[in-house]
């Protein structure tokens, strides 16, 4: 029988250290973005099958890249991961949404750690852009849901979050309130997708090719500081925490 059940803290490192290591992809998701992503997923307005979204986990950028598993083996333990990781998601939201929390990375700032939140925005931004016209409701008509995933996911966020100049306790209460926001959203789409499925207008996935960004830095590619190493092992590197 299939182990069921959250990842363990050891799963967690297994297969985050799969994304960054594996051959054949160059830009693929880290742990906390692909929690973001999934997290999108699992609460959005229709439901996307793990043959469409698993290209993006993969490449994040084009969708076309795949690993390079070192046998049937090693391809079966990373896409049960995976497939773990979506089903704890989406179980919790459905069953017990007030112990969801996102996966976020920390810097361990000598004791008084800080939220990451970058990577799991701009994963969950790119989870929505999978059904961007099925999100409008929410990107439009409660912008206030979204500002703080926005904020730290997409360009213009970052653009925004320069001139905020926020302070650190003002960071941290942005990262507090990431739980309460999926909740919110989960509920919402779920009470309409209940309202489809009685009514029997329920629509079916439509299959949109994410804005791809050409101006991002590849994890393998010289770091822009100028330090000589590959930006995952400079500036792109981060503590991973649970």
């Amino acid at each position: 029988m299939p182990i069921q059940g959250p990842l363990t803290d050891e799963e967690i490192k297994e297969l985050d250290q799969f994304l960054l290591d594996a051959e054949g992809i160059e830009e693929s998701m880290d742990i906390s973005t692909l929690d973001g992503f999934l997290t999108a997923i699992a609460c959005g307005p229709k439901t996307i099958m793990p043959s469409e979204w698993m290209r993006w986990v993969w490449d994040m950028e084009s969708g076309e890249d795949a690993p390079e598993f070192k046998d049937q083996a090693q391809a079966q333990r990373i896409l049960a991961l995976l497939m773990r990781h979506m089903n704890d998601i989406a179980q919790t939201l459905h069953q017990a949404p007030e112990q969801y929390e996102p996966l976020l990375m920390e810097n361990p700032n000598s004791g008084d750690p800080i939220p990451i939140l970058d990577e799991w925005c701009s994963g969950f931004m790119k989870g929505v852009e999978l059904d961007s016209e099925g999100w409008l409701p929410v990107i439009v008509g409660k912008p206030d849901w979204m500002s703080t995933i926005m904020l730290y996911g997409t360009e213009e966020g970052w653009e925004a979050l320069k001139k905020k100049n926020l302070s650190l306790e003002e960071h941290k209460t942005l990262a507090d309130g990431l739980a309460g926001t999926v909740r919110k959203i989960h509920a919402l789409w779920l009470e309409q997708r209940g309202k489809q499925i009685a009514e029997g207008t329920l629509p079916n996935v439509v299959r949109r090719e994410p804005v791809r960004n050409p101006n991002k830095v590849g994890r393998n590619e010289p770091c822009p500081c100028g330090s000589g190493k590959k930006f995952k092992l400079c500036h792109g590197s981060v503590d991973r925490l649970h």
